[in-house]
């Protein structure tokens, strides 16, 4: 944005060199906004939608932003839950209820893998809360990163990660392709890390799996070339790598070839200094789009302390240096939906929530198969469709020399009603479409590739 008013008036050149660089971009919410008012299907919002009776039972027809139904049962808690502050790194009881929930994620074998099991019990920190996913990215860019250092992203990656690295931390993005053809561009990655590893003293990455906005999750044998790489490269470079794992869309992963488990695991399983950092949350694994509870991780190094006592001491200094980043930022987070969580897990029990989830991941699997089945019925050499086997979206490609996204988009919207996200950066290498079909109905998916391809006859 110009700001050209902004600029005539004394606040401008009085901001900040930060308060000058930011800004909300209008992308996401330019063309959400359009859609609300202007589409008959709408499949910009990143929430998954549903009508109620499809994923509670004696549900309404009402259409609504799916949820558990044991969330409903603890509305009234006590004032005393709900008014006080909470701990600046969150509140102790559900910071150990999540932990213990990060190493059930493993799904680890108690027999055959208790070694690999005790090792992430004691060898990852007690998570801090963060206001969500999103100020978990910003806290951990911001521990790492000074301004003018580059942290290495693919060049698929959701829009907020520029704004806040960028914008925010006045640090600088080093993309690489994502794809080649169908499957993960190792080379890419690797190329990156080479490059950055000739001006810093660290490599730090973003992954985010499954991805906003391809919806792509690694197969099993990418994955493991994905560790593999960064286990050699760190041998070779002799610099930490740091790993953040932006683990938002984590349980949701529809097909059998994929990684089903994070690629945190694995990482951390690894005895070079290749460090990953987890970020999960309520947002998505527990379908609490507005409680903005999100929770930080870091994975720790044997090698790194002589006996309990050092590992300990070492936790509670990375603790504190959180507190810290806490404190002088959002202070604490939300009290009452991590009392709402930490009811949930320990008075309903971590089994009956997966079981209502279910609902919810069967009714997003059914529309991830019907929208790619349908999408490849369109026979038109302009588009191709990344891959794409989890999260909440896909991503339709555009041919740049025919057809610009964000015209696309408008087209789109104008005469056949339906919104989506147009992404047009030519400078990485992306023209094309994100299509939330978490938040359309299966019923109307067919309507919607139908009227993709209406459109795509136009130009």
């Amino acid at each position: 944005m110009e700001f050209n008013i902004l600029k005539k008036t004394p606040l401008y050149n009085a901001y900040s060199e930060l308060g000058r660089r930011l800004f909300l971009p209008q992308g996401i919410f330019y063309w959400s906004g359009r859609a609300k008012k202007e589409a008959e299907i709408i499949g910009t919002i990143g929430s998954a939608f549903g009508f109620e009776k499809d994923f509670i039972d004696g549900g309404s027809s009402e259409w609504l932003p799916c949820y558990l139904d044991e969330l409903s049962e603890f509305f009234s808690v006590n004032v005393k839950q709900i008014v006080p502050y909470a701990s600046i790194g969150g509140l102790n009881e559900i910071r150990e209820i999540w932990k213990d929930w990060i190493v059930r994620k493993a799904k680890y074998d108690k027999n055959r893998e208790k070694d690999l099991l005790l090792r992430l019990e004691r060898y990852i920190t007690k998570p801090i809360v963060t206001a969500g996913v999103t100020n978990g990215i910003y806290h951990s860019c911001a521990l790492l990163l000074d301004s003018g250092e580059f942290i290495i992203a693919p060049n698929k990656r959701w829009g907020n990660y520029d704004n806040i690295i960028e914008k925010n931390i006045g640090a600088r993005i080093k993309s690489f392709e994502f794809f080649s053809g169908q499957n993960f561009n190792l080379n890419s990655l690797d190329d990156a890390i080479k490059d950055v590893a000739k001006s810093q003293e660290k490599i730090v990455i973003i992954l985010n799996f499954p991805n906003n906005p391809t919806g792509y999750v690694p197969t099993k044998k990418e994955s493991n070339e994905i560790v593999s790489l960064l286990q050699e490269r760190q041998r070779s470079l002799k610099k930490p790598i740091f790993v953040i794992v932006d683990d938002a869309y984590e349980p949701y992963v529809y097909t059998n070839d994929s990684s089903t488990r994070s690629i945190f695991y694995d990482l951390h399983q690894l005895e070079e200094d290749v460090i990953p950092i987890k970020l999960d949350g309520v947002t998505k694994e527990l379908l609490m789009y507005g409680a903005r509870i999100g929770f930080l991780t870091f994975g720790l190094k044997p090698s790194w302390t002589k006996n309990d006592e050092e590992l300990e001491d070492l936790k509670s200094e990375i603790n504190n240096k959180s507190e810290g980043l806490n404190r002088a930022t959002i202070s604490s987070c939300n009290h009452f939906y991590q009392t709402i969580t930490q009811k949930m897990f320990k008075e309903k029990g971590i089994e009956k929530f997966l079981s209502s989830r279910e609902k919810v991941f069967n009714l997003l699997k059914k529309r991830y198969e019907k929208i790619n089945s349908e999408l490849m019925k369109i026979d038109d050499k302009d588009i191709s469709i990344d891959p794409n086997s989890g999260g909440f979206f896909l991503f339709l490609n555009l041919n740049p020399k025919k057809i610009k996204a964000t015209e696309f988009g408008d087209h789109l919207l104008q005469k056949y009603k339906v919104g989506v996200i147009p992404i047009e950066k030519p400078d990485e290498g992306i023209n094309g479409i994100r299509i939330a079909y978490c938040s359309i109905d299966l019923s109307n998916i067919p309507e919607v590739v139908k009227r993709i391809n209406l459109a795509l006859n136009d130009f």
